[in-house]
C-alpha cells in the first residue's frame, strides 16, 4: 500500500503470495562523499561526449548568430541560449537524481516549457541568490544605470573591489546558490528560494552533506574560471566553427559536472527536502547479486546443492502450475472479452500467487474496473499492482494518476493522492500522466 517502504512502488511481498521481501537500506548507506569521487568521469563517457559535442555545437551557433544580430535582435538569441544552456543543466540534475547515472541527449520538444521556461528558472534562480550583493552595489556605488555597466565589465566604481562587506554578500550567495539551484530543478517556485527558515530548515536536513556539496561546487567554480581562460584561446586560434565549439565544450566540463553533483545530492538526501517519495530512497541491500544456492532438501544432513545458473526457486508441481495457468489464461481471456464480474473473480483468486505473473495491463483492467463498481480498496491494491510489475511500460503512469484519483476522489485520502500525483512527476517528467499531475498538486511545501 502506499507509503509502506519497500524495494518497488509497494514492495515485493506486501500482498500475500508475493515471495520474500527484499532486504532494504537507504542510499545514505553509501555516503555522498564516496559517489562524489567518480563524479568528475560523468561527461568523460561514451554516452557524455557525444551530448557534450551537441550541446557545445548548439550554444556555439546561437553565440554566432548573437554576434551577427543586430542590437535589437540580440534578446532573442540570447535567451535561446539561456535557455538551451539551463535546460540541459536542470535535465542532468533531475536525471541523476533518479539514478541514470549517464548522460542522455535533452529532448526540447515545447518551446515554452522546454526552451524558454528553464531559462527564465535559472535566471531568476542565480538573480535572487546574489541579489543582495546588487542591491549593495547599486546603492552604495553605481545606481540602476550603472550596475549593468559593472555587470558588463565595463567599468569598475573605486573601492569596490575591496569592499569586505560585498566580498560577504557574494560568499553569501555563493553558499545559498546550491540550494537555489535544488528548488528549481526539482520544480519548487522562486519563491522558496526567498523563504530564509524554510531553507535553513531545508540545509539542515541535508547536514554535513549539503556542506560537502557547496565545497565541491566551489572547487568546480575555479575550475570553470580556467577553463574559461583555455576558452579564449581556442577563439583567439580563431578556426571558426571548430573554435567555437571547442570553447563552448570546455566551458561545459565544469556546469555538466557540477549538475552531476546537485543530482547525487538529491539521489542521496532528496527526502530530507521533501522530494520523491521516502520508498524512492530505498534500494536492496545485496543489488542484483543472485542467491547461490538453491532451496535445501527436506532431509537433514545433506548439504545445500549448487543452483543451476539463473535458477532460485524450487520447482512448482505440475498440477499447480497448470492450475495457476489457466486461471490465467481465464482472466486474460475475461479482460479481452470485457466481461467485468468474470475477471473481477479471477483476480481474486490469483491474489494469493506472485502478482508479477499476472500482466500490467490486466492489473489496471481490474483497477479500472474496481473504481467503477465502488470497489476502492481493490482498485487501490489493482493500480498499485499495475505500477510496481512494470513501472517502465506506459501503464505504470495511467495507474498512478488513476491511483491518485481514487485516493483522492473516492477515498478522501488526500495527503495520498499528493504523494501519488507528486511520485508522478518526480519518476516521469515528461509523460503526460506528468503533466495531468502538475495541475492537481500545489507547490511543493516543507
Amino acid at each position: 500500500m502506499m507509503g509502506q517502504r519497500s524495494g518497488g512502488f509497494t514492495g515485493a511481498g506486501s500482498s500475500g503470495g508475493g515471495g520474500a521481501s527484499p532486504i532494504l537500506a537507504h542510499r545514505r548507506r553509501t555516503p555522498l562523499a564516496t559517489r562524489l569521487k567518480r563524479a568528475w568521469r560523468y561527461v568523460f563517457t561514451a554516452s557524455g561526449l557525444p551530448v557534450l559535442m551537441a550541446v557545445s555545437l548548439a550554444l556555439a551557433f546561437l553565440g554566432w548568430m548573437m554576434e551577427m544580430s543586430l542590437p535589437f535582435l540580440k534578446p532573442l538569441p540570447l535567451a535561446l541560449y539561456g535557455s538551451m544552456f539551463w535546460g540541459t543543466f536542470f535535465t542532468l540534475v533531475r536525471d541523476t537524481s533518479r539514478g541514470e547515472m549517464e548522460l542522455d541527449t535533452p529532448e526540447f520538444i515545447d518551446f515554452f516549457r522546454d526552451g524558454l521556461l528553464p531559462g527564465i528558472r535559472g535566471l531568476t534562480a542565480t538573480t535572487l541568490v546574489f541579489l543582495p550583493a546588487l542591491l549593495y552595489v547599486m546603492l552604495g556605488y553605481t545606481g540602476w544605470v550603472g550596475l549593468g555597466f559593472v555587470l558588463a565589465g565595463e567599468s569598475r566604481p573605486p573601492g569596490l573591489m575591496a569592499d569586505v562587506v560585498l566580498w560577504l554578500l557574494l560568499l553569501l550567495g555563493l553558499v545559498w546558490l546550491p540550494f537555489a539551484l535544488l528548488v528549481t530543478a526539482s520544480g519548487m517556485p522562486p519563491t522558496v528560494i526567498l523563504d530564509v527558515p524554510r531553507m535553513v530548515r531545508m540545509a539542515r536536513n541535508l547536514g554535513s552533506d549539503y556542506l560537502l556539496t557547496t565545497g565541491v561546487l566551489v572547487l568546480l567554480g575555479g575550475v570553470h574560471l580556467v577553463t574559461h581562460v583555455v576558452a579564449l584561446v581556442l577563439r583567439a586560434v580563431d578556426m571558426f566553427i571548430v573554435s567555437r565549439v571547442l570553447a563552448e565544450g570546455v566551458t561545459l566540463l565544469a556546469p555538466f559536472t557540477a549538475a552531476h553533483v546537485l543530482g547525487l545530492l538529491m539521489y542521496v538526501r532528496g527526502d530530507s527536502v521533501g522530494y520523491g517519495m521516502d520508498r524512492d530512497y530505498l534500494e536492496p541491500v545485496l543489488g542484483d547479486t543472485k542467491p547461490r544456492l538453491a532451496a535445501p532438501p527436506m532431509r537433514d544432513g545433506e548439504l545445500f546443492p549448487e543452483a543451476p545458473e539463473g535458477a532460485t526457486l524450487v520447482e512448482m508441481p505440475d498440477a499447480a502450475r497448470r492450475t495457476e495457468n489457466e486461471e490465467l489464461t481465464a482472466l486474460a481471456s475475461a479482460v479481452e472479452s470485457r466481461d467485468v464480474p468474470q475477471a473481477m473473480a479471477l483476480y481474486a483468486a490469483l491474489r494469493g500467487q506472485p502478482k508479477v505473473r499476472v500482466p500490467p495491463a490486466h492489473h489496471l483492467f481490474i483497477g479500472q474496473a474496481a473504481a467503477v463498481e465502488g470497489n476502492f480498496p481493490l482498485a487501490v491494491q489493482a493500480l498499485e499492482s499495475a505500477a510496481d510489475v512494470a513501472p517502465d511500460d506506459p501503464t505504470a503512469p495511467r495507474a498512478l494518476v488513476l491511483l491518485a484519483r481514487v485516493l483522492g476522489e473516492k477515498m478522501q485520502e488526500i495527503s495520498r493522492a499528493e504523494q501519488v500525483y507528486r511520485y508522478v512527476i518526480h519518476r516521469y517528467p515528461d509523460s503526460s500522466a506528468a503533466r495531468f499531475a502538475r495541475e492537481r498538486v500545489p507547490p511543493s511545501a516543507d
